[in-house]
């Protein structure tokens, strides 16, 4: 990077430019040329002024920093990394339970590796829940189309009385349900559900696979409430209940004899209006239903229930990998303007903005009060009497407003100054940060506030944590520094847009700005979002992609401040497109093997194909540079060959071939034909869906 220019006046502009004062100054100097005196005394001097002027744009880093900081702009701090933490109680909850806000869980600490800590960011509310409504429906084909019908027994559920519910139709149809209705919204909580059935109907199904799938309702659709092979897997792991429900955590073998069904509820859980004749039901509503698997056998009868009781075993909440500091107290004040003051545990991380959660300094008044004090990103507009102060959250320095002399003399107070001897403190602030905290699934684990949890069993998170980001490093911020400058507070170019959409949240990993397609006006912008995903050894899924809507909210309020007035913009996610790739690899024999050092030798081959391939189709960590798939650049077999070829072991690459791959309905995929070329348009972006890879040994 070339150093800033401060002066880019060169020994020919300074000699020039002194020539042309000579008629100003000396209008009887006349002559100019490169023998006279005078000129050869200007040469002279232009010579040293240049030697100075090329010292002076020699800036150290040091300098060029502050120029940065004289502008305002500040290095990227750290981010904290998230998770969701699943609370499992020892026994199912009767009444309310609540887990306080700031429990912190951490992962076991080994010889070579600190315990990293998560803090919980909101307190957990657990309810026993309210049972209201059982609710059956009917899918009727005729010949005028295809129609449902309703019928309610919540009154006899409720009752006690036995239900003696026929889930299906007689002649059970695909897409016959029941419906179980939660007086409350039961999102983030762990119901388990325990049905009553009539052992004695048999049906010609597959118990271990029964043609049924349990649903919520997520305020859009339904969705499918199977968690994840390796959701499961950790489930069955920590939890003994759930190694006896099976891979589906329901033993009810198909709704054909009494067992449990696990309902893990996210976030997203909502509640519905379900119209009933003349009746409006509003509740949280589960249901099963009737699907078929393939060309499995389907229900030649329906199943009958007889009584259903749900009870709550547990919750999840959300935890960000930071620790907590309340009361710290700063000093005393000397009661001059311009005071300043260190916190402790640098750097600090954002404030909530919660109300009932504060972050901000507070003054010790004589009677015992506190007195709120406001932080402002600057005293430009700071009244004397506004009890303001600026956080620089990098270095942790608390500043209180200066006292600065006016040009017409006098002397302008910013922000009101602490009076002096008043004890300051700050109420509570959150450090910590960085790409330590992107912990493995079910790494989280033990609780360092197990007395304020004596009713829960264990807790985990149960997914990976993510988005945690270390600290911009000196040299990142400094190549940085020139588009700062250029970008400063104004979007118009789409390098603009996508700068400031990155700046907008840290969970955001890459930016495309498009034109939106077809015939539209000029000053419409689309900015494609791409969260900042980092698991690279795995497929991804569509929710692993997924932006949520907090975050793109934040993203368009900061654009939509820095855009012209007049702009039509739009924040979206890119259009994805999984692909699957099909490979033949061929590895040297070796003799003296026997069969199973061959066989594990082949796996080998097959796991490290497979991992090159999820970091390379990879939308934010793949492509030949790694920072991600390019927008709308095909996939050929010319790049794929090379990178399978990169393995020692590997031989040759004997055959690739692509699959494009769907995301269907209800969790299904569609794959595609073999394809040797996939091409993708300026909006698109290409994903790893599970790869084909076999091994042979060439003979």
């Amino acid at each position: 990077m070339q150093a800033p220019a401060i002066d880019p006046r060169t020994f020919q502009d300074l000699v020039d430019e002194a020539k042309r004062r000579i008629p100003l100054y000396c209008p009887e100097w006349t002559d100019h040329n490169v023998s006279d005196p005078g000129v050869m005394l200007i040469e002279l001097f232009a010579w040293m002024v240049d030697i100075l002027l090329y010292r002076l744009n020699e800036v150290p880093e040091r300098d060029f920093l502050k120029f940065l900081d004289l502008i305002g702009a500040r290095p990227r701090p750290a981010v904290p990394a998230t998770a969701e933490l699943t609370f499992w109680f020892t026994a199912p909850s009767t009444g309310t339970r609540e887990i306080r806000r700031g429990i912190e869980v951490a992962t076991r600490q080994t010889e070579t590796r600190p315990a990293v800590l998560f803090t919980t960011d909101a307190p957990l509310t657990v309810r026993e829940p309210n049972l209201r409504y059982f609710i059956l429906e009917r899918h009727l084909h005729s010949t005028t189309g295809a129609t449902h019908s309703y019928e309610d027994l919540s009154d006899r559920m409720l009752r006690g009385e036995p239900l003696r519910a026929e889930v299906f139709q007689p002649a059970p149809q695909e897409d016959d349900a029941f419906y179980l209705g939660f007086a409350d919204n039961m999102e983030s909580h762990v119901i388990r559900l325990n049905l009553y059935c009539d052992t004695l109907r048999g049906s010609n199904i597959n118990q271990d696979d029964p043609p049924l799938v349990w649903e919520y309702w997520d305020g859009q659709s339904w969705m499918d409430l199977q968690p994840d092979p390796d959701v499961l897997a950790l489930l069955r792991q920590q939890e003994p209940e759930c190694e006896e429900l099976g891979h589906r955590l329901d033993n009810t073998r198909g709704l054909l004899r009494d067992g449990r069904v696990l309902l893990i509820l996210p976030r997203t859980c909502a509640t519905r209006e379900l119209r009933i004749e003349d009746r409006a039901l509003t509740a949280c509503w589960v249901r099963c239903r009737a699907r078929r698997h393939g060309e499995a056998r389907f229900y030649d009868r329906s199943p009958m229930i007889q009584a259903v009781r749900a009870e709550t075993l547990g919750g999840s909440v959300d935890a960000s990998h930071a620790f907590e500091i309340t009361g710290e107290v700063l000093g005393r004040s000397d009661g001059n303007p311009g005071q300043s003051f260190a916190l402790m545990y640098p750097p600090v991380l954002p404030s909530r903005n919660d109300p009932s959660w504060p972050e901000h300094v507070q003054l010790m008044q004589p009677d015992g009060t506190l007195d709120q004090w406001t932080e402002v990103e600057t005293f430009a507009a700071s009244r004397p009497t506004d009890s303001h102060y600026v956080l620089d959250k990098l270095s942790g320095e608390v500043r209180f407003g200066p006292r600065i002399v006016a040009p017409s003399g006098e002397e302008q107070q910013y922000g009101r100054v602490p009076p002096k001897g008043q004890l300051v403190r700050f109420s509570r602030y959150r450090s910590g940060g960085g790409s330590i905290g992107n912990v493995g699934q079910g790494t989280l684990v033990v609780p360092k506030s197990a007395s304020d949890l004596p009713y829960v069993k264990w807790v985990a998170n149960l997914r990976p944590a993510a988005g945690g980001r270390d600290r911009e490093t000196l040299e990142s911020y400094r190549l940085r520094g020139p588009q700062l400058v250029r970008t400063r507070e104004v979007a118009v170019t789409r390098a603009d847009f996508e700068s400031h959409a990155r700046e907008a949240s840290p969970r955001v990993g890459r930016v495309r700005c498009v034109a939106p397609s077809g015939a539209v006006a000029p000053g419409h912008v689309r900015v494609l979002l791409v969260p900042a995903v980092s698991q690279v050894d795995r497929p991804l899924t569509p929710e692993d992609l997924d932006i949520p809507e907090q975050v793109r909210r934040s993203v368009y309020a900061y654009l939509r401040e820095r855009a012209p007035l007049t702009t039509e913009l739009v924040v979206a996610p890119p259009d994805y497109r999984w692909v699957s790739v099909r490979a033949r690899l061929m590895i040297k024999a070796r003799p003296g093997l026997d069969d199973t050092a061959r066989e594990r030798r082949r796996r080998k081959a097959v796991v490290r194909a497979a991992q090159q391939l999820y970091q390379f189709i990879h939308p934010v960590c793949g492509g030949a540079d790694g920072q991600g798939w390019p927008f709308g650049t095909s996939l050929t077999l010319g790049d794929v060959y090379p990178l399978l070829q990169l393995d020692p072991d590997i031989e040759y690459v004997d055959e690739v071939r692509f699959r494009a791959v769907s995301p269907g309905p209800e969790g299904t995929w569609s794959i595609g034909p073999d394809e040797r070329l996939l091409r993708l348009t300026e909006t698109e972006l290409f994903c790893s869906y599970t790869h084909d890879i076999e091994v042979h040994e060439d003979a």
